[in-house]
Parts: structure tokens; C-alpha cells; sequence
């Protein structure tokens, strides 16, 4: 009741996500995995994962089976867009399986008083090559204005990666551990506490910018296309004819 909100983050841009025009190349027969979904593109050459959140199970013989059967693929789409957040743990476990090596993805703090910048120092973060099926192939990480809280952690995390480009729309943030209270009058509050920070030690709480910034447009969505998926397919194609 009367809940106080402020969603100008996203409502102030465009959607950049279609469930209709996606339709059109997950198909009605694609596979399913937790909460991963997947199909091929492009006669096969393209593997095509959508992962709408990571509250959603993402286990891993799940992800050992979708990257075997995408072994005859010369590059994968991972689609995060409208992905709200979840769990910190589903999206290492997943950005894990493009790494050759350890690397370090950011930093963060935590408070340690009562003053608004009595913060830690950073605390650095590190993610290491999962240990079974990897992927180490071009990939095209797709994001949007919903890409929230753990999505946006996981695209911090891979923007590092080499084989990784990201594409899309600005990820809308909130990429701190939240903190949930009850004030005095019952009203209940929710923030972000601990910041976290990239490998420059800049705030990511406020979004992070894709490597291509590239937005529907309303020919492509009349003719049941998406621009976005169709820039991934074009540069995943141009990528592995060079390499």
C-alpha cells in the first residue's frame, strides 16, 4: 500500500526487448535447462541462450549439456535482457565458463561506521575458470535498461573476459548488496550497502555501457525482427571468418 518508487531508470528508455519478435527465434521447440532456455541460429552456426533471471535454477550439468550440444557453433548469444537480478552465485557460476585463467572482476566495500562515507577500503574480487565444460569462443552478452543488480554483476564480470563483447542498451545498476530494514513508523526500506566497484574502482551502481550500443527499431520489430540479436549474429560471423 502506498509503496514510495522511482522506476525513471528504465521507463525514461526504450524497452530494447520484444517477448513477441523473440519469439521468432527461440522458436516453440527450443530446449530447456533451470531456467536457461536455448536454440541454434543461423543454420546452426549460432547458439542462442536467454536467461530471463538469475533467481531462476542455472545448475551445472545443465550448462556441461547446453555447451555440448553447442560444440558445432562458431559463437553464442547470451541474452540477459529484462533480467531483473538473483543470485550472485548463478552468475559466477555461469561467467565462469568463459575463462581461460583467474582474473580479477572488482572491488568491494562494506560499511564500518556511521558516517555516509564510512566505507572499507575495497576489497578486491576475483572469479576463477570453472573447472568443467568451458566456452572459449566469441560471445555477444545482450543487455537493456532491466538488467539489474546480479545481471548487472554478471556483465561487470564479463566485459573482462576476451572472447566476451557485450551489446545492447546501458544495464540499469544496482549492483550493490542490498539491505532490507523496518523504520520506527513500519515503513520498510531496501538499498544498496556494500558498493561495488570495477577494476578502475568506479561505482557500477548506476549501469554499465555496453561495447556496442545498438537499439531496436520500430522496421525491424513491424517485420518480427530484432535488431539487437541481428547485430550479434553479424559480428559473431565477422568475428569467426577472421579468426
Amino acid at each position: 500500500f502506498n509503496m514510495s518508487r522511482y522506476w525513471d531508470w528504465y521507463l525514461d528508455y526504450p524497452d530494447n526487448f520484444d517477448s513477441d519478435v523473440q519469439e521468432n527465434y527461440l522458436g516453440r521447440n527450443y530446449s530447456i535447462a533451470g531456467g536457461l532456455k536455448y536454440t541454434t541460429l543461423s543454420d546452426g552456426q549460432i547458439g542462442y541462450i536467454y536467461y530471463g533471471s538469475f533467481s531462476s535454477s542455472a545448475g551445472e550439468s545443465g550448462l556441461d549439456h547446453i555447451f555440448y550440444q553447442f560444440k558445432d557453433c562458431k559463437g553464442l548469444i547470451f541474452d540477459i535482457r529484462d533480467n531483473g537480478g538473483g543470485m550472485l552465485s548463478n552468475a559466477d557460476r555461469i561467467a565462469s565458463r568463459f575463462l581461460e585463467e583467474k582474473i580479477l572482476t572488482g572491488y568491494i566495500q562494506h560499511k564500518t561506521g556511521k558516517g555516509h562515507d564510512n566505507f572499507s577500503e575495497p576489497y578486491p574480487l576475483y572469479l576463477s575458470p570453472s573447472e568443467r565444460i568451458r566456452w572459449l569462443r566469441p560471445v555477444v552478452v545482450l543487455t537493456n535498461r532491466h538488467c539489474y543488480s546480479a545481471a548487472n554483476d554478471f556483465v561487470q564480470k564479463v566485459r573482462m573476459m576476451p572472447y566476451v563483447t557485450t551489446m545492447g542498451d546501458r544495464t540499469g545498476g544496482g549492483s550493490g548488496f542490498p539491505f532490507n530494514s523496518e523504520l520506527p513508523n513500519g515503513w520498510g526500506v531496501r538499498f544498496s550497502a556494500s558498493p561495488m566497484l570495477d577494476v578502475n574502482k568506479q561505482h557500477t551502481e548506476f549501469g554499465i555501457d555496453p561495447t556496442y550500443k545498438i537499439s531496436m527499431t520500430q522496421e525491424d520489430i513491424e517485420k518480427g525482427k530484432d535488431t539487437i540479436i541481428e547485430a550479434a549474429i553479424t559480428h559473431l560471423l565477422s568475428e569467426t571468418e577472421k579468426k
